[in-house]
Order: structure tokens, then sequence, then C-alpha cells
């Protein structure tokens, strides 16, 4: 057999994270935002529709990811002051 080669570059392989993975702390808070609103709305209607739960629990699934995001995001930007400090101060003898 023969190996054939081209001279297209390959394509790139396809992005493993999630959607919401760099929204960082503001998308967080957006997607926390936009869950609460999509809940009250809901709230606001009443339960009319027969699928309302299905949209109330989707709309609380929303606000978990947005509190997943903003915390891991405000937790990294914690973490990375925290090592800029440590880098700066020099060492301390106890």
């Amino acid at each position: 057999m023969s190996e054939q080669h081209t001279d297209r570059p390959s394509s790139p392989a396809a992005d493993s994270a999630p959607w919401w993975a760099g929204t960082g702390p503001v998308g967080g808070i957006v997607l926390i935002l936009l869950g609460v609103g999509v809940a009250a709305v809901l709230f606001r209607t009443g339960h009319a529709a027969p699928d309302a739960y299905l949209n109330l629990y989707g709309a609380a699934k929303v606000v978990a990811v947005g509190l997943v995001v903003a915390g891991t995001g405000l937790l990294a930007e914690r973490r990375r002051r925290r090592e800029t400090c440590d880098a700066a101060r020099p060492d301390e003898k106890q």
C-alpha cells in the first residue's frame, strides 16, 4: 500500500470544553440573572402550560451552571492574586 500525502492542513480537533467554560465570572453572573429572570417569568405567568415545570427545571439548571462558573472564576482570580503577591514578597525566615 502506498501512503497518501495531501497539501491541505489537517482539520483542527473539535473543542471538548463545554460552551460556558470560557465565560468567566461575568458570564456566570449573566447566566444566574438569565435563569432567575426566566424563573420569575414562569412564576408570574403561572403554570398553565403542561411543560412549565420542565421549563422551570431548565431555568434552575442555568442558574446552577452560572453559580459554578462564577464561583470557579472568582476562586481562580483569588488564587492568581495570591500567587502574584507571594511571588512579589521576599522570602521570610521564621
